[in-house]
């Protein structure tokens, strides 16, 4: 009897934990800078994340596509309901033409990668027309 009762809390023990998980969801999940200034600024957007489940939401990390690609995120734990901000920025000095770069979000979640993008078109010259 005894090992009966504790397969069925190991089972509902279990399917507990399965269901407890942070979830991520973010506003937007690119940003299109449209025609940019050729200069020497680093174009920056803040992606709005939210913790849609019932654990803190951990980003490990974040890679990025390239070096001229950055990003800044919250590095405590945003906890269930909570929104936070992720900022992906891209270096334009000496670039020119269109740029789509990727910021690789790594997580607590499943699964644990969502990707975000930039893109956009860096324009030499006195109009962005």
């Amino acid at each position: 009897m005894s090992r009966i009762y504790l397969l069925i809390v190991f089972v509902f023990s279990c399917a507990f934990y399965s269901n407890a998980q942070a979830d991520i969801q973010f506003k937007e999940m690119g940003h299109d800078f449209g025609k940019v200034q050729a200069g020497k600024d680093t174009l920056w957007y803040n992606f709005v994340v939210t913790n849609t489940g019932n654990e803190p939401l951990l980003i490990q990390d974040i890679k990025t596509s390239c070096d001229c690609t950055l990003a800044q995120w919250p590095k405590t734990p945003i906890m269930p309901g909570r929104t936070a901000i992720v900022r992906g920025g891209f270096k334009i000095e000496n670039k020119s033409g269109t740029f789509e770069k990727s910021l690789y979000i790594i997580t607590n979640t499943s699964p644990a990668t969502t990707i975000l993008y930039l893109r956009g078109e860096i324009i030499s010259g006195e109009s962005t027309q």
